[in-house]
């Protein structure tokens, strides 16, 4: 089969059948900066500054901005400002005048509790940044309307989470559980079973606080025990070298599972976006062993 733009990425991907799992880029703490403006290709760039994207990344943050689609411009004369920690599964959220206010290198290892008031209902983030991506616009605002519908304050717009191919994708926090290819008939399914402490592996991209062979580790292990609960699957180690991981889980009963596995390159080459002037074959764990 060959692939040529400009076909949609995400419409690729599925012809292709490519795998979601492992597919998150491993971000332990998030910051979620509200902002009504109408988002760019790099709206992250373009509203807090070219060097706030490098300084999270060098941190292992990750920077978003957020919105509700009813909300007025006007209104970001006081914005929210959510820190969520993946791995600790905190939240707190504050008000800024401006996102000049906050020291982005400071939020990667300060106390989450000490940001604001602690926040301890889920939130659900939906990528629409169309202009980066046009799936996330085609597939991602039909996503995040039908979550609103029945979740409403936990629903937030949000920009380039990565995996545009996928969309539409579906975090939920504080876990950090990203799913992909999430349709609006999916999306209240899945956010309700989070929010009863579950959740399903054959939508997984992967969890933001692990690394991806874990990820894809998680899923080969769920799907074979038939897991589904939030915490029946701990990451106990994982160690990666090259082309090759060692993923050492351990269940809620206590019992350690170890898994090996290699990355492979997929073909054909396909488009990564919808922007993208190259094709590329992405990278991609699997378990060979365990």
């Amino acid at each position: 089969m060959t692939i040529r733009a400009p076909m949609r990425c995400s419409a690729a991907a599925e012809e292709l059948d490519e795998p979601m799992i492992g597919s998150v880029d491993q971000r332990v703490r998030w910051l979620l900066i509200e902002d009504r403006s109408a988002w760019g290709t790099d709206a992250v760039r373009d509203v807090l500054g070219a060097d706030v994207a490098g300084v999270a990344k060098r941190g292992g943050m990750r920077v978003l901005l957020v919105r509700r689609r009813e909300g007025d411009p006007a209104a970001d004369v006081v914005r929210r400002v959510m820190l969520v920690d993946t791995g600790t599964h905190e939240m707190a959220i504050r008000t800024v005048r401006d996102p000049s206010e906050l020291t982005i290198n400071a939020l990667a290892d300060a106390p989450v509790a000490e940001f604001g008031a602690v926040m301890h209902d889920p939130i659900f983030l939906v990528c629409t940044n169309g202009k980066r991506d046009a799936c996330c616009a085609l597939r991602g605002r039909a996503l995040a309307s039908a979550l609103a519908a029945g979740h409403a304050e936990r629903t937030w717009e949000c920009t380039h989470l990565g995996g545009h191919r996928f969309a539409g994708n579906l975090v939920c926090l504080p876990e950090g559980i990203i799913y992909g290819r999430v349709t609006s008939t999916d999306g209240p399914r899945l956010a309700d079973a989070y929010l009863d402490g579950r959740l399903d592996p054959s939508f997984l991209r992967g969890r933001s606080a692990w690394p991806p062979p874990a990820q894809v580790a998680e899923q080969a292990l769920r799907l074979r025990l038939r897991f589904d609960g939030l915490r029946d699957v701990t990451l106990a180690r994982a160690t990666i070298a090259e082309d090759r991981a060692t993923v050492t889980l351990a269940t809620a009963a206590g019992r350690m599972h170890t898994l090996e596995l290699q990355a492979t390159r997929l073909g054909p080459p396909r488009p990564i976006s919808c922007r993208a002037d190259e094709l590329d074959e992405p990278l991609h764990w699997r378990v060979i062993q365990g």
